[in-house]
């Protein structure tokens, strides 16, 4: 196969935007394009005055494989000297690829795959935990 020096670009940009993660069912976080989708940006914030352990998995045509646990802090990203989480950039993920400036990412293949979370505890009354972020879709 001939090398390419042609730039690839994805045919459009998806922001991530998704509340309310912390509940009993599992939820999409990020849908495959048709063609693939790389999911660049994942930060996960609470305004909730409790723990919630996320339970993230990639969902390919129905078959759920685990990818990792993760922690989100009471206030997470809410409070001054409490940051959001960064979902790419947690030690769980060490074996994800990086792209040429250091930060990790996630390829979904094509549309049936998904990224899913569910979480280990519901949101207290009136409080919220989100996925926002930002996704290339080929």
């Amino acid at each position: 196969m001939p090398l390419s020096y042609q730039p690839f670009f994805p045919a459009s940009l998806q922001t991530i935007s998704l509340a309310n993660v912390a509940g009993a069912n599992i939820q999409n976080v990020v849908q495959g394009g048709v063609n693939g989708t790389k999911v660049e940006s994942l930060v996960i914030s609470s305004n909730d005055s409790i723990d919630h352990a996320l339970q993230f998995s990639l969902n390919v045509s129905g078959v759920y494989s685990f990818l990792c646990n993760v922690n989100i802090t009471a206030n997470a990203g809410n409070s001054i000297g409490n940051v959001p989480f960064n979902f790419l950039g947690n030690n769980n993920l060490a074996f994800l690829p990086q792209d040429p400036n250091g930060n990790k990412y996630l390829y979904l293949a094509n549309a049936s795959c998904s990224l899913v979370c569910a979480s280990n505890s519901l949101n207290s009354t009136a409080k919220v935990v989100s996925v926002t972020g930002q996704a290339a879709i080929f």
